[in-house]
């Protein structure tokens, strides 16, 4: 994935809207230093693209010690950073940041896959766009460290027809739906969420790229699939709704091909710390 410079300015103007106060008012020495990022648990690493580009922008040096989708493990150093006092307690608390939140999601992805791929190995988890708001790249960027996908990653994507959106558009059945989507969008994947087994079915048989089965249950899910697949060979099956860690196999072994879902977003935050020191060279003057 791409940041832009954009994105890495707002980073840090985010905890720089003008000066750091405290090493003003302290007169702290802008000396050279390192600051030194250490996973304190097992996980998954995420944030360390957007963190580096962070460095760079400070202009410190950057040494990388793990990369982003790699495991954890307690102790061990991801990342020693070089440079001036001044621009290392800048990008400190951001980068914990980074690492943290985005390690927290990355590590309930690589679990939820795993325990996922234990119903159905070929089967992928999806994180939605019901990120946090003005989080959303970052935290899509974690799932895919994590081994997720990105469900969509904004309206324009894909077709994903609603019953939001059906409410607007009464006079309409789901075939004539799918027929005017292909008409005016021929290159996009159409996508037909159903909350029943009529909707679905009848999304199959209109020539649907896929259906989003929601809020169904891995019993349901399970009793439908075949006959959607005996419809439509090649339509992609997503399950949505009230998927966690602990059924996330008993959705996949149902035969769906995605298992959509933000909860992954709400996982807990991983656990670094960071210890910075000046260079001993300049101790020693």
């Amino acid at each position: 994935m791409y940041f832009t410079q954009a994105d890495i300015d707002q980073l840090i103007i985010e905890d720089l809207p003008l000066h750091d106060e405290t090493t003003r008012a302290l007169g702290l020495p802008d000396v050279t230093g390192s600051l030194t990022y250490t996973a304190r648990q097992h996980g998954v690493l995420a944030g360390m693209a957007p963190l580096l580009r962070m460095a760079q922008s400070l202009n410190l040096r950057a040494e990388p010690l793990a990369a982003d989708g790699h495991t954890t493990a307690p102790g061990q150093d991801v990342l020693r950073l070089h440079g001036p006092a001044h621009a290392l307690h800048i990008v400190w608390k951001q980068g914990m940041n980074l690492l943290e939140y985005l390690g927290g999601i990355a590590s309930a992805t690589r679990q939820m896959v795993d325990a996922a791929r234990a119903g159905n190995p070929r089967v992928q988890v999806a994180g939605t766009r019901k990120a946090h708001p003005g989080a959303r790249k970052l935290q899509h960027y974690a799932v895919l460290c994590g081994g997720g996908m990105v469900h969509r990653a904004g309206l324009s994507e894909t077709i994903l027809v609603f019953a939001q959106h059906r409410a607007f558009l009464p006079g309409l059945d789901v075939a004539q739906l799918v027929a005017r989507a292909k008409a005016h969008s021929p290159e996009k994947f159409v996508l037909i969420e159903a909350e029943n087994e009529e909707d679905a079915l009848a999304a199959a048989r209109a020539g649907a790229d896929g259906v989003q089965l929601d809020k169904m249950t891995p019993e349901q899910l399970a009793a439908l699939v075949p006959q959607l697949r005996a419809l439509q060979p090649r339509l992609t099956i997503n399950a949505a709704g009230g998927i966690r860690l602990d059924n996330a196999a008993q959705f996949a072994a149902s035969g769906v091909d995605v298992l959509v879902t933000s909860s992954l977003y709400n996982a807990k935050a991983a656990d670094y710390g960071a210890v910075m020191c000046m260079d001993s060279a300049q101790i020693a003057e």
